[in-house]
């Protein structure tokens, strides 16, 4: 029997899952190096991070894959690593208002001694 004429066929629920999944473990990764580089003060990598991290976070928000059942622990992950990053970026906000504050200080001090 020739195995060439029969019909392929491909399990596409298989196959997108398999996408999804793949999707979402990118995007955890991309969300881990992002938090890294904020924390090391490279805000550079992380803005390039953050840019591509919103390409994929926007796929599977359209295709609304995280409200899916199967993705629930992948999605409460996502979610802390989402917290975690604005905490971090909150904290460091705090810190660069203080130094400006006492930078602003220092300068009112000089101005005045003249």
């Amino acid at each position: 029997m020739n195995t060439y004429n029969q019909p392929v066929t491909t399990d596409v629920e298989n196959l997108a899952a398999a996408s999804f999944t793949q999707m979402i473990d990118y995007l955890e990764n991309l969300l881990i190096r992002q938090l890294e580089k904020i924390r090391k003060y490279d805000l550079d990598a992380a803005v390039v991070l953050a840019e591509e991290a919103n390409t994929v976070a926007m796929t599977l928000a359209r295709e609304k894959v995280l409200d899916q059942p199967a993705y629930l622990e992948h999605r409460r992950r996502i979610q802390k690593l989402y917290r975690d990053i604005s905490l971090v970026l909150s904290a460091e906000r705090a810190e660069v208002a203080q130094k400006l504050s006492a930078i602003r200080k220092g300068i009112k001090v000089l101005g005045m001694s003249r």
